[in-house]
């Protein structure tokens, strides 16, 4: 990455009456795709041959034929493909109202690559070929919509199948209702208890699920969020420091360079001068 993006807001899915949609890997996007971004959409990337690399989130991926990957809305995003082919899967949160008991957050997982074996993979990438010849079709029925949403459904709870077996159903779909919580409130709400009200849970409960499938408590996952988003903006905003503190309601610069020194060890100006050099 060597550019930075002056885009904050984040990509809106392309066909504004569409709540799924398949494209080809290599498809023309509609905005610059060669800096880093955000959308606010699901991405399920399924790598069918060839090699490329991307980054999510600050962390740097090889991509590989027979991965799978998982972008949520808001995570930064930058993908090389080289000579990678495959299918992108891009669909919006209202979605999941057709395709329950599956919510948006049981997607907000924190590896977002998947290395199936070669017999789950080929199915995969077959149920997402059978969305794309629906979607294709013109007048395509009610039904054949919901047939789709279903073939999509199947997906969703692969990847979930594929998420570590270490984390019992009840305590991921906890954590995973916590971690969508957090990216969407990470503005306003920095308090453990904050969370337990939305989720109605104790604080012994979510903090406990927290360790048990992240080895993290509740409180290091909103400061990890918070310096995730901290770290978005330093890369994608043109706000100065003050304005970003401002922006997520520290009430005071210095807080903010005390919260940042604390985690990292480098003043704000350091941090966003390493960001901006290794982007």
């Amino acid at each position: 990455m060597t550019k930075k993006s002056t885009q904050q807001t984040p990509i809106i899915l392309p066909h504004p009456n569409r709540l799924l949609v398949i494209e080809p890997l290599d498809y023309p996007n509609p905005y610059d795709f060669s800096i880093p971004h955000r959308h606010d959409y699901f991405e399920i990337i399924l790598i069918e041959s060839g090699k490329g690399h991307q980054y999510i989130d600050f962390k740097p991926y090889e991509m590989k034929s027979g991965q799978l990957y998982n972008v949520y809305p808001g995570q930064v995003h930058l993908m090389h493909r080289h000579n990678a082919q495959g299918l992108l899967i891009q669909f919006r949160k209202d979605l999941f109202e057709f395709i329950q008991p599956l919510q948006h957050y049981n997607l907000y997982i924190s590896n977002p690559v998947f290395n199936p074996d070669a017999k789950t993979f080929s199915h995969l990438y077959s149920i997402t070929q059978e969305i794309s010849a629906l979607l294709a079709q013109e007048d395509l029925p009610q039904l054949g919509i919901y047939k789709a949403y279903s073939y999509l459904q199947i997906i969703l709870i692969s990847i979930s199948e594929m998420q570590d077996k270490s984390i019992t159903l009840g305590n991921h779909h906890l954590v995973s209702h916590f971690l969508s919580l957090l990216s969407q409130n990470i503005y306003s709400k920095r308090k453990v208890t904050d969370y337990c009200e939305m989720i109605k849970c104790s604080h012994e409960k979510l903090n406990n699920a927290c360790k048990s499938a992240l080895g993290k408590t509740t409180l290091e996952l909103i400061h990890e969020e918070l310096m995730l988003e901290i770290r978005r903006l330093f890369l994608l905003s043109p706000l100065s420091l003050k304005e970003i503190a401002f922006e997520l309601n520290f009430d005071s610069q210095a807080n903010f360079s005390i919260f940042i020194k604390n985690k990292t060890g480098l003043t704000p100006s350091e941090l966003q001068t390493s960001i901006l050099k290794n982007s």
